[in-house]
């Protein structure tokens, strides 16, 4: 109880300089004719690959560790030992046996970004969108998300709380969370110009890497996406 008290304080006290942070001018209405009700499946072929965006951003952490070790690295008088002159030139050559023969550490394990990235791939390849009692819902089957277009609020974010405003931008469907202690995330969701698919374009950052962007492309779909089953005792 003193835990959820202290949750519930800590959004009160945060509420006020949040608030009006985000910039994005979302409405509570669509531009006439818009809807994006309706079933839909994850096209892969056409979406981006996320594979290759998580390769990318493994491959910009590497870099940044490596610039920073080099950077932090103390200067080694070659053939001592000890001290700030380091170790001998025997002692770097069993070292770095030792560290190539050592499983590398994933750059990705302590990055918010891809937190937020694998989160947004955890959610399936099923989306059905509805209105529901002026909310937007979008149900994944094992989950869903409920939005009030042009409402801003207090939500829980990679690294903590953040502000989070939703609504429509035209003829698309915006939401943005700003986070105190961890990354931006932004989802745009519009149909495609013939408006046969659904176009999701997710955004996150820039923060302990640059900007990742991610376009997901789905179709319509009869079919029924799965969902949470119950759990027994």
């Amino acid at each position: 109880m003193r835990g959820n008290h202290a949750v519930k304080l800590l959004c009160g006290l945060l509420a006020v300089p949040l608030a009006g942070c985000v910039g994005e001018r979302l409405a509570a209405l669509p531009a006439p004719g818009t809807s994006l009700i309706g079933a839909w499946k994850l096209n892969p072929v056409t979406s981006d690959d996320p594979q290759k965006v998580i390769d990318k951003m493994r491959a910009e952490a590497r870099q940044r560790i490596a610039r920073h070790s080099t950077q932090q690295a103390p200067m080694q008088r070659p053939g001592t030992r000890g001290g700030m002159g380091g170790a001998s030139q025997g002692d770097n050559e069993d070292n770095t046996q030792q560290d190539n023969s050592a499983p590398a550490l994933d750059p990705l394990r302590n990055s918010q970004m891809m937190n937020v990235l694998a989160a947004a791939l955890a959610r399936g390849a099923f989306l059905t969108v509805r209105n529901d009692g002026g909310e937007v819902v979008f149900d994944y089957g094992t989950s869903a998300r409920s939005f009030t277009p042009g409402a801003h609020s207090v939500v829980s974010a990679e690294g903590g709380v953040g502000e989070q405003v939703s609504g429509w931008d035209g003829r698309e469907y915006v939401i943005t969370v700003r986070a105190q202690l961890g990354p931006d995330v932004t989802e745009r969701y519009a149909l495609s110009p013939d408006g046969k698919h659904l176009i999701e374009k997710l955004k996150i950052g820039p923060a302990e890497l640059s900007v990742v962007n991610l376009m997901r492309v789905y179709d319509p779909t009869s079919e029924t996406a799965p969902r949470q089953l119950p759990t027994g005792d």
